[in-house]
């Protein structure tokens, strides 16, 4: 009965339980070896169940069957209790003497269910190898049922989650707190969450999201029976547990879970979070109440993921809290107000515009910082209210004052980056302008640098604002990441720049050189700057010579109420209603680079990042000279070390790839290839390098050479080509062409064997139609029509009737398709579609 390979893994110490087994009249017989993800079928009753697909490693394999043969209501304690990653930790478990049992209903050939019984057998004393078990199925059908009617499944216990094996709320607090009672010693309640659980469903699907719940209820349920402690699964990704306060055994517990997490991919965005109450004489609802406090503390450092609770957490809870309840009350009752700092032309000191501030002052009189309820707001979702209520009210301003027969000067309004997220702000903006009859020039919009981090949603928001005839702002210029590449690839109006860059010092005046280069680039790139927080003359007088027009400060106004600001714009000698210009300039010539009175040498490095002078000289490649940005990207200190040889970097087959780009670019106008480095400290860099010849002379030949990392693209693609060699799903990315028709992208193509089809091939099929005419006549229109179907949302969800396909070889291939809307503005992308076999 069982093959050669089979008899050489099972020695003569295998105890009698597994010799029992193999006399018995079990109907299938699988060795499984998870150290190579393998599995060996050694008997197999012909027609008697379905077959599963045979391709692919033993872990995909379960998943298919989790999904495809076991009854639905089974699938839980299925993917529970027979965890390829946990297995073989509850088969080495002493208390289970090396065998595993539990029943589910498996799916019959002819169709319909059948109760079965799964025996694992392995571990210590096995006489198996380390990671090897035998998997044999028996037929209980009668066991389960003496009648042989099928059982409707709808027994189901009350006491423990079906996925995790856990207890429930109510069940949890009851027996916990019967536990804590009788308990001696300290004790703790630990909340634990995994953040962003609902994208791990989208990113991995639900199959492999209710496998990594029942991999965390496994391991509760070991700690559960190891430590005398009681757990529970509240449902969606928070569970709790109480055991004894032993911090070591804790934080363990912690890594096996992000260790779980990891295999699916290293996203720390999907990393547990662990809160902890000890036992104090509270109530277990008490005590976990406080830990959920303080898992949502973990949730917002990422290097410390466990912690402690913390009576000041409740107290910035509590305090947070009372913000939000007295901020309703106060949108509710017009506490909340704006007030106006003047903007102005710095030579003539006339008032160009405001920006609005947002106060509030309570009905009692006390005023409430800015700095203490906008964070709050922030931090809870709640800033948008905030911001739409200023908004309106600064428009409605705007309508009085003109009405009242005055020159309106526009006024800035602030815009963040959860506005953005969360809302339609140019369609907003647009509906208050129509609710007003203004005209946009009186209102410009803030939106900070940081903000433009995000991308696509700022990017399109900002030019669907422009397209309305607003004027858009970048707040906050300098503070946060990558503004010179920020200002590359967003269009906005004007720059704002804060005076604390200014040091006015003999001491440190690095500054004042930032503050120079920015404002001369700026001039280069034709947009106006507005420096706020000027305070004293000398800052004031130092801006001046540099050419700024518009500043804002306390030096010249502070933030006053709207009756003030309207006493000062009634004069019209106080206004500048020309609103903000700059004027015309000449066009910029490469060699004003080379002028340190234009650009600093920071500012320079930052234009031309990575790049350095390449010296040839025979064999040898040193890199001469280089930029700060190339020294971090190699990896190496530049104040410390020197590259005598660039090749000692270099794998052999890349150090000739170099010289053949050198040569290539000596030849021909300059060269672009990619290499892979290994830094100093032996971590691994690709990157893309331009080079140029620049002369050659007795002793050797000079390039310049420009580097950009494509280290994170370059895993990416290697992620997607061995993602490809294990699906069996083929996705396919389409856009719209500019004058119609669409384009495609084949991102992954496990159908590739069976199709018989490059991913070169599919695409060019897919562009030039010849595709359909490989898919049966009567599925053809169907297929079409999906994507119509798709914009409804539901219809997108589902895979459509299975379709023959014919293959390269001329065979026939079933195949189901899905057709998904997403309409993404940063990729372009505006369908994905799915190809997959059918089920045979």
């Amino acid at each position: 009965m069982l093959s050669g390979k089979s008899a050489g893994v099972i020695t003569d110490r295998a105890a009698s339980p597994l010799v029992e087994l193999m006399l018995s009249g079990y109907d299938e017989l699988v060795e499984i070896d998870l150290n190579r993800n393998e599995s060996h079928p050694l008997y197999h009753t012909e027609g008697k169940y379905f077959v599963p697909r045979t391709e692919g490693g033993f872990r995909e394999l379960f998943l298919h069957s989790a999904e495809y043969m076991v009854y639905p209501d089974d699938q839980p304690e299925y993917l529970r209790e027979c965890d390829p990653d946990l297995i073989m930790e509850k088969l080495c478990d002493p208390e289970n003497h090396g065998e595993l049992r539990h029943r589910f209903r498996y799916k019959l050939a002819a169709g319909g269910w059948r109760w079965v019984e799964q025996v694992a057998m392995g571990g210590p004393g096995s006489g198996m190898q380390d990671g090897v078990y035998l998997s044999f199925l028996l037929d209980v059908q009668d066991k389960v049922n003496p009648n042989g009617d099928m059982d409707d499944g709808t027994a189901v216990s009350i006491e423990r989650n079906a996925l995790t094996g856990l207890l429930h709320e109510d069940e949890f607090f009851e027996l916990a707190g019967k536990r804590l009672r009788a308990a001696k010693g300290p004790w703790c309640v630990v909340a634990i969450d995994v953040e962003h659980f609902k994208l791990f469903n989208e990113w991995y699907d639900r199959m492999h999201g209710d496998q990594l719940l029942a991999q965390i209820g496994a391991k509760l349920t070991r700690v559960e029976k190891n430590s005398g402690g009681v757990a529970c699964y509240f449902g969606q990704d928070d569970f709790a547990l109480l055991v004894p306060y032993e911090r070591d055994h804790i934080d363990l517990l912690f890594d096996e879970l992000h260790e779980l997490i990891k295999k699916y991919g290293t996203s720390v965005g999907f990393m547990p979070a662990f809160g902890i109450s000890p036992a104090d004489g509270s109530s277990v609802e008490e005590l976990y109440d406080r830990a959920a406090t303080a898992a949502r503390h973990a949730k917002e450092d990422y290097r410390t993921r466990v912690r402690v609770f913390d009576p000041a957490m409740y107290e910035k809870t509590d305090r947070d809290y009372r913000i939000l309840s007295d901020f309703q009350k106060g949108l509710r009752e017009r506490e909340i107000y704006f007030q106006l700092q003047p903007q102005c032309n710095l030579g003539s000191e006339r008032v160009v515009g405001a920006e609005s501030l947002v106060r509030w002052r309570k009905s009692g009189g006390e005023q409430v910082p800015a700095g203490t309820f906008v964070p709050v707001l922030e931090q809870y979702g709640f800033i948008t209210d905030l911001d739409k209520y200023v908004w309106e009210e600064v428009f409605a301003w705007q309508r009085r004052w003109i009405d009242q027969g005055h020159t309106p000067l526009p006024i800035s309004v602030n815009v963040s980056r959860i506005d953005v997220l969360t809302m339609d702000v140019p369609e907003f903006f647009g509906s208050l302008l129509e609710k007003y009859a203004l005209d946009p020039d009186v209102i410009k919009i803030e939106i900070t640098e940081s903000a433009y981090a995000d991308g696509g949603a700022v990017s399109e928001a900002v030019a669907r604002l422009r397209e309305k005839g607003f004027r858009v702002l970048m707040d906050d210029f300098g503070s946060g990441y990558s503004s010179l590449n920020m200002l590359r690839n967003i269009s906005v109006d004007i720059i704002k720049l804060d005076a604390r860059f200014l040091q006015m010092n003999s001491a440190d005046r690095k500054g004042m050189h930032i503050m120079e280069s920015i404002v001369n680039m700026a001039k280069t790139m034709g947009v106006p700057i507005i420096v706020e927080g000027v305070e004293t003359r000398e800052e004031s007088d130092f801006l001046a010579g540099l050419g700024c027009r518009y500043v804002q400060g306390y030096l010249f106004y502070h933030p006053m109420a709207v009756e003030d600001y309207e006493k000062l714009i009634s004069d019209p000698g106080q206004i500048d209603a020309r609103g903000f210009r700059l004027a015309a300039l000449e066009q910029l010539h490469v060699r004003e680079l080379l002028d340190r009175n234009v650009f600093s040498d920071d500012v320079l490095n930052s234009i031309l990042g990575p790049v350095g002078f390449f010296r040839v000289c025979g064999n040898k490649v040193d890199i001469t000279r280089c930029s700060g940005q190339l020294c971090e990207e190699l990896g190496l200190d530049g104040a410390r070390e020197s590259i005598p040889s660039i090749q000692r970097y270099l794998a052999p087959k890349d150090a000739a790839r170099l010289r053949a780009l050198l040569r290539q670019a000596e030849r021909q106008d300059g060269a672009v290839g990619e290499l892979r480095f290994l830094r100093p400290d032996g971590s691994p860099l690709c990157v893309s390098v331009r080079l140029f010849f620049l002369h050659a002379d007795e002793s050797g030949r000079t390039f310049y050479g420009s580097v950009r990392n494509q280290t994170g693209v370059l895993a990416l693609n290697d992620s997607i080509r061995l993602l490809s060699r294990i699906t069996t799903d083929s996705v396919v990315f389409v856009r719209a062409k500019e004058g119609g028709g669409w384009s495609y992208r084949v991102e992954l193509h496990g159908l590739y064997a069976r199709m018989g089809l490059s991913d070169t091939q599919l695409r060019l099929e897919l562009e030039n139609g010849s595709f359909y005419s490989r898919v049966e006549p009567s599925a053809r229109e169907r297929l079409r029509a999906l994507a119509a179907a798709a914009e409804d949302g539901e219809a997108g969800e589902r895979f459509s009737e299975p379709f023959r396909f014919t293959t390269e070889s001329g065979a026939t291939l079933l195949l189901r398709a899905r057709v998904k809307a997403v309409h993404d503005l940063e990729s372009g992308v505006e369908y994905i579609v799915v190809l997959r076999e059918a089920d045979k």
